[in-house]
């Protein structure tokens, strides 16, 4: 009867014998040439914006529209839905409805948008 021959095993590596490949990779990563990530640009004075799609009308120089808050804040929105050739600055309101009653809410025009336009919200009192 022939015996056969047990398979050889591979040599269980020792803790330096693992760290030695980490060790090569990090000196190729150091290697590389690092190239600069673009970085977003935050404005902290800004107020934070709450996306929504909230149904509006906007009385605008004497003509009322219907449209919709795209993003909110407590200093401003962006309003979709409405086109406009009116120059930045010009006041409008927006009036729309919430659970209690309705808002309405003074503001101004401070640029437009492809699908719209953006708003600054007066404070009360203006």
């Amino acid at each position: 009867m022939a015996t056969r021959k047990k398979a050889k095993r591979p040599a269980r590596k020792t803790r330096k014998a693992r760290k030695a490949p980490r060790a090569r990779k990090s000196a190729k990563r150091a290697t590389r040439k690092r190239v600069a990530k673009p970085t977003k640009k935050i404005d902290d004075s800004a107020a934070p914006r709450c996306r929504s799609r909230i149904p509006v009308e906007i009385d605008i120089a004497g003509r009322r529209e219907r449209g919709a808050i795209a993003d909110m804040s407590a200093s401003g929105a962006r309003i979709v839905g409405v086109r406009t050739d009116l120059p930045p600055g010009t006041p409008l309101e927006i009036r729309y409805a919430s659970v209690s009653a309705p808002v309405l809410l003074s503001a101004e025009i401070v640029r437009l948008t492809e699908d719209g336009f953006a708003v600054r919200i007066n404070p009360r009192g203006r």
